[in-house]
């Protein structure tokens, strides 16, 4: 029995100092803005996160809700010396110069970078996994991403519109046109050599005839429509009255990860019923 106890006690203490190791390991982080944000909150510890930004609770942030109970913090430099973080975490290109002056100031920081693909996101969730000694759990969150892209695949080929609010479109080359490769449309947009992000051709709509519409930000808030905007354009209001619409949830589309693929998933499903109604009626 005496053995067994002192077998139990060196595994315990083993486990101890394995538990703690990767706490050392895991550093003490704030974010600087909500894409930032998202990748803390998705992969830290909760408490290894010193603060998050003031944007991680808007509607436009997709873990909303994780970021309750934590600091919220402006990106000042001020306020970020003063909590003393082991890493700062920043979105692409955020905050413009400031990355490279808290690293003058002696401050590690990390830039997620920018994503054009699926490829990219999960890159980018590995980087930054392995930032916050939290490898195992981005290879699940990809593992996780993977499995839903797969399981968008899974339906009829449509042609799909991408709108917003404010008459911009997307053609080959970004992520959301990834997204919806990914999610079994053709970009009517793309079809026609169109790359990159761009203004809606209202002249060439009524000859597009998609089969669907994916609508995105169409809420009022984070996107409100103007005066000018495209959307209110009578071909643009006729089309939106005669197309099937699937309306896509902003907050998993405002930046590039791995709820992307849920996202995904879901445009699939809501697609693939419209097309159990569709030919339900016809017969």
């Amino acid at each position: 029995m005496r053995v067994r106890a002192a077998v139990l006690f060196v595994a315990l203490m083993l486990g101890v100092v394995a538990s703690g190791t990767a706490a050392a390991l895991a550093p003490r982080v704030v974010s600087l803005d909500y894409c930032a944000d998202q990748y803390v909150l998705g992969l830290a510890d909760r408490d290894a996160i010193a603060a998050v930004s003031t944007h991680a609770d808007d509607r436009h942030s997709y873990l909303r809700d994780q970021a309750h109970g934590l600091l919220q913090l402006r990106d000042d430099a001020e306020d970020v010396l003063a909590l003393a973080p082991d890493l700062i975490v920043r979105g692409y290109d955020a905050g413009g110069r400031a990355g490279a002056y808290y690293q003058r100031l002696g401050l590690e920081t990390f830039e997620l970078g920018f994503s054009a693909g699926f490829d990219d996101v999960e890159a980018m969730i590995r980087r930054t996994a392995l930032a916050l000694g939290q490898a195992d759990r981005g290879e699940a969150r990809i593992a996780h991403m993977r499995s839903q892209l797969a399981r968008a695949a899974d339906g009829p080929r449509l042609r799909a519109l991408y709108m917003t609010p404010s008459g911009l479109t997307t053609g080959s080359g970004t992520l959301m046109h990834a997204f919806m490769t990914a999610a079994g449309f053709e970009n009517v947009i793309a079809e026609q050599g169109k790359t990159g992000w761009i203004n809606l051709p209202l002249e060439q709509l009524h000859q597009q005839a998609p089969d669907i519409i994916l609508a995105a930000f169409f809420d009022g808030e984070t996107a409100p429509i103007d005066s000018w905007s495209a959307s209110r354009h009578s071909v643009f209001r006729r089309m939106m009255e005669t197309t099937p619409v699937i309306e896509l949830d902003a907050a998993a589309l405002s930046c590039g990860a791995w709820f992307m693929a849920d996202e995904a998933l879901r445009a699939r499903q809501a697609a693939n019923a419209l097309v159990l109604d569709l030919d339900g009626a016809e017969s």
